[in-house]
């Protein structure tokens, strides 16, 4: 049957706004349901095959997704928590590079490509955390120390993701950081320059000149051969030192328009990294490999997050699963992993694969572990 392009984009808008948001009810996370979403257009329909538009809005929802994520990241509260944190990030740390030799000893990958995988499989993702955060029952102590490790787990991922990417030139490493370097002290007197200049004559315009610069430092980043979330999240974080952003009395409105711009134009990440996902990718040999990533690599991550609690925080010993559970879902940085190691180092389709079937894993069954919050109830009185 030949539909016509304006038709296709209608049932693709329809399906991806509201169907995912129907499943989560049953505690499928709207992202896997985008992603299968883009998984069954590629095997069943051939639609936007390198359709302009939904690389567009995918780029835009990378870029919300990270500059929401790093406008989270509260400097005085990891401060406040930097002995835990500390001890904490430098066990992850050495955790991560022995997990990238010893992936570079069994897949001989490079020790390039091995060090990004594993930064795939050990990372959370910060704001599919988060945004997860509101459909499961914490207290607001668990929720803070959920949001404090993640961000700060993200914030190493992204530094050594980002001169993992560099090394192999020093040309190249010296010239991007010192773009990153320039865009970290040019953005604040920009930031200046739009508060005091042009916000107060384009009102509530504070959320479109953030993820329009997101957009821009993301471009950036991409450019010099890092990736979009880098430079969205420098921003993200540059924005969360500004009051006006944060603590005045429109922030609320601010920080609600980001999170619903990234709400909006999400799920077309998703649904494009699923149209990436090709058929002849999983193999018998990729399943296999993500299942054993699954049943190796979630009790590992697991214990070593119970472990960091019992050594170094042992008051939220009694809280331990609803602090350890939650920072398990890694969806956002494995797919952002997997597209680094197809585009940038012609990874096989077997870790690919794998990867992809050990992110699912870990992104859904945490959820069925934590308690959910019971859902809304609208009145339907109020409907004349």
């Amino acid at each position: 049957m030949n539909i016509s392009l304006e038709f296709q984009y209608f049932i693709l808008f329809s399906f991806l706004l509201i169907i995912p948001k129907m499943l989560l009810r049953y505690r499928i996370p709207a992202a896997l349901t985008a992603l299968g979403f883009g998984f069954f257009t590629t095997i069943a329909l051939g639609w936007f095959n390198d359709d302009e538009m939904i690389l567009m809005m995918a780029r835009l929802g990378i870029t919300s997704l990270f500059l929401f994520a790093g406008m989270e990241v509260d400097i005085d509260e990891l401060k406040e928590d930097s002995n835990v944190l500390i001890k904490h990030l430098t066990k992850v740390t050495l955790l991560i590079v022995a997990v990238g030799f010893g992936l570079e000893y069994f897949f001989d990958i490079g020790y390039r490509a091995s060090m990004i995988l594993s930064l795939g499989i050990m990372t959370p993702s910060t704001g599919f955390i988060l945004d997860s955060l509101k459909g499961i029952h914490l207290t607001e102590g668990q929720e803070k120390w959920v949001r404090s490790k993640a961000i700060s787990k993200e914030l190493v991922a992204i530094f050594m993701l980002f001169v993992i990417l560099q090394t192999q030139s020093i040309s190249e490493f010296v010239i991007s950081t010192a773009i990153i370097t320039a865009m970290i002290f040019i953005l604040p007197p920009v930031f200046r320059f739009f508060l005091e200049k042009i916000a107060p004559f384009a009102p509530d315009s504070e959320a479109s000149f953030l993820i329009l610069i997101a957009l821009l430092c993301g471009v950036i980043t991409t450019k010099i051969g890092a990736y979009y979330l880098v430079g969205a999240f420098i921003v993200g974080m540059t924005a969360g030192r500004f009051r006006h952003f944060m603590e005045n009395e429109n922030s609320g409105g601010i920080l609600s328009s980001v999170s619903f711009f990234f709400s909006f134009f999400a799920p077309f990440y998703f649904y494009k990294a699923g149209l990436s996902l090709k058929p002849e990718m999983f193999s018998l040999t990729g399943v296999m490999l993500g299942l054993i990533l699954t049943a190796v690599f979630l009790p590992l991550r697991y214990t070593s997050t119970i472990s960091s609690i019992w050594f170094f925080n042992k008051e939220s010993w009694s809280c331990r699963n609803h602090i350890a559970l939650p920072l398990i879902p890694n969806l956002i940085f494995g797919l952002v992993i997997m597209s680094v190691l197809r585009d940038r180092f012609n990874a096989p389709d077997h870790i690919l694969s794998g990867l992809i079937i050990y992110t699912l894993a870990a992104s859904v069954i945490p959820w069925f572990l934590l308690k959910p919050l019971p859902p809304e109830e609208h009145d339907s009185s109020m409907v004349r």
